[in-house]
């Protein structure tokens, strides 16, 4: 096999690797416009329920803070590669984290290890698989809560923030007072259920909404990753692919003078081999 063959070779199993790294390139564009979409429903949703709670609370006292509430973190991490240091940073925040920690995403449990993670969960690789993966945390947060049913379960989710590029940590259980005060109001919510059945109940929406949030914005946050990783290796692919080129082109001309030198040297002997009859 020539030189220029095998040149020739490596630059079509070059080129098929650009096509699997565009096409993972284009996925990661696909779902940062589905998730930018479901984020903002997402965002108005947990307004209406904060505004619903300030008012709420105007007139109705929520239930106090339980003491000594049973803690646990829930680490998001991904379920596939290709996402640079996405990972990574967030195994070290996890490593540091007190709390029982429920981690969801294969490589980051491959990370972190079964011996520092209580229950390991695979996470989402696209945001159509984000329902059954928030149903498997809603059981294992039930299953923590029935171990510990003295107290509300104070929960804690970790993700990398697609904004700031690093992990967060925010308290989403026990439902956090509002912010900012609620408008004036001559009379109270009128109420269909008991004010401590409707604060539980609020509160379990709260939890699922902020759930949905989080997991939503560590997809984001993973495949902005994972798009300026396909864009550093096609860059690098490129540059390689542009050497392999030019030395493809380099053989090849090697290969046309050596083909010409050896008609120019058959041209030459047929030549004084044409002369010698005439010679004699």
């Amino acid at each position: 096999m020539s030189r220029r063959h095998q040149l020739e070779l490596r630059l079509n199993a070059y080129a098929e690797v650009r096509a699997i790294l565009s096409a993972m390139r284009n996925v990661a564009l696909v779902e940062l416009r589905k998730l930018g979409g479901q984020l903002e429903h997402q965002r108005r949703a947990m307004s209406t329920i904060e505004r619903a709670a300030g008012d709420v609370m105007r007139f109705y006292a929520p239930p106090g803070p339980a003491p000594q509430q049973a803690s646990v973190c829930i680490a998001i991490g991904s379920e596939r590669g290709f996402c640079g240091e996405f990972n990574d940073t967030l195994t070290e925040a996890a490593g540091a984290r007190g709390e029982r920690l429920l981690v969801v995403g294969t490589r980051l449990a491959e990370r972190l290890g079964e011996a520092r993670a209580a229950q390991l969960l695979p996470g989402a690789s696209v945001v159509e698989e984000l329902p059954a993966v928030l149903e498997q945390v809603a059981a294992a947060l039930e299953r923590e809560q029935r171990a510990a049913p003295l107290a509300p379960l104070r929960v804690t989710v970790l993700y990398e923030d697609p904004e700031l590029a690093r992990p967060v940590a925010h308290v989403i259980a026990p439902l956090p007072a509002p912010e900012t005060p609620p408008g004036a109001r001559d009379f109270p919510p009128r109420l269909t259920l008991p004010p401590e059945q409707f604060f539980t109940a609020l509160a379990e929406q709260a939890l699922l909404l902020s759930l949905q949030s989080a997991f939503s914005l560590s997809l984001i946050a993973e495949n902005r990753r994972r798009l300026e990783h396909m864009d550093s290796a096609l860059r690098r692919l490129d540059d390689t692919t542009a050497g392999l080129a030019r030395r493809m082109h380099a053989a090849r001309q090697e290969e046309i003078t050596q083909e010409i030198e050896v008609i120019m040297l058959s041209a030459q002997a047929l030549a004084e081999e044409e002369a010698r009859p005439a010679a004699l």
